[in-house]
């Protein structure tokens, strides 16, 4: 390779890490004031992103010290050890972003990465891991392979974190937090089996942003109290709605009696339990929504969903519920069927709601 040819590699190389740190900088800036998420989600954010930027540093410094005068080893054994003890921590952060994660887990893994930063540290003195000879060259050690574990396992983490968030989301944004991870990975594979093309920071920053949007996305579409998707996901949903479809609308029935007769907060717990209920009859087969106060509605869209025995599972949930805590209310139930070729949505809708009207002044 031509000397103008490894300085503009160098270049551009320098251009992409240049490019991820402004990114991720602008990203903790966004965070300043951010209420649209809960403190440990912007800590969470905060950590991936000064993560990101300060491993794509480090990893940018020792790659330009390669070679340097040896006065510089100190400084390139610093950085390598910050570089190489941080780099697993990105996929914690990322999944403990993209969906909250089990305070216990949170722990062990905690654990796990400062013990594997603790081998990272030793290898400074030792040579285990990663090792700069006397001519200030970067090298990998014997046990380089521990720190390839521990990358590759915190992203395995990250993309099992990422199943649980589309069924916590009910798959509304799974197309997009796919592809968003196919292109975080096809970037950490180009890096694998391309060395010199050193495309990872640019790729992983980038896939930060997207996953930022999604979480963003999914929390501003789910409803704080019972984690259905929201009237606003619920509008969202019905715009792209083009697929043959089941309809069925939830009214709790005398609701006013019990937010009344026994407090607000009684009330929102009958209607976590409501939607719990309805998520778990319903859930595997579409999609769940709370449409209104207490209003709530489920569009199944997969061919085998049995309509019938869904409402039966229903039922059984919302009578052993009842056993455990009286004061839940009934909770009537309209059903249509919405086929785009001949039927219109708002009317699919209507007929929905009103069977479930019928239903309610047969509870009367």
């Amino acid at each position: 390779m031509s000397t103008a040819s490894t300085i503009s590699m160098n270049e551009l190389y320098t251009a992409n890490i240049a490019l991820s740190v402004f990114a991720m900088a602008i990203m903790l800036f966004s965070l300043r004031g951010d209420i649209s998420q809960s403190k440990i989600r912007n800590l969470l954010c905060g950590g991936l992103y000064a993560t990101i930027a300060i491993c794509a540093l480090c990893e940018w410094s020792g790659v330009q010290m390669d070679g340097t005068p040896p006065a510089l080893i100190p400084l390139h054994i610093a950085v390598k050890t910050i570089e190489l003890s941080l780099a697993p921590l990105i996929g914690l952060f990322a999944g403990c972003v993209i969906h909250p994660c089990p305070r216990k887990v949170v722990h062990r893994l905690l654990c796990l990465a400062g013990f594997h930063a603790l081998l990272v540290l030793l290898s400074a003195f030792t040579g285990l891991i990663f090792y700069v000879d006397g001519q200030n060259f970067y090298h990998h050690g014997l046990l380089y392979v521990l720190y390839m574990l521990a990358y590759g396992g915190s992203m395995v983490f990250f993309l099992v974190q990422i199943w649980f968030a589309c069924r916590a989301y009910q798959y509304t944004g799974g197309t997009q937090l796919m592809l968003a991870t196919l292109f975080v990975l096809l970037g950490l594979m180009v890096q694998l089996f391309l060395p010199t093309v050193k495309i990872d920071w640019i790729t992983i920053s980038c896939g930060a942003l997207m996953m930022s949007k999604f979480s963003s996305d999914m929390v501003l579409q789910t409803d704080g109290l019972t984690q259905l998707v929201n009237r606003l996901g619920y509008e969202h949903y019905l715009a792209r709605l083009r697929v043959p479809a089941t309809i069925l609308m939830f009214d709790v029935d005398r609701f006013k009696d019990v937010n009344d007769c026994h407090g607000h907060l009684m009330g929102d717990a009958c209607l976590r339990t409501i939607a719990g209920c309805i998520r778990r009859a319903y859930g595997n087969y579409g999609t769940c929504f709370r449409i209104g106060g207490d209003e709530f509605c489920v569009i199944l869209t997969r061919r085998n969903a049995q309509y019938n025995t869904m409402t039966e599972i229903f039922q059984h949930l919302m009578d052993a519920a009842r056993a455990e805590n009286p004061v839940l209310p009934t909770v009537s139930v309209g059903c249509s069927h919405f086929n785009p070729s001949t039927d219109d949505l708002a009317e699919s809708l209507a007929r929905a709601d009103a069977r479930m009207y019928q239903n309610k002044e047969a509870h009367k």
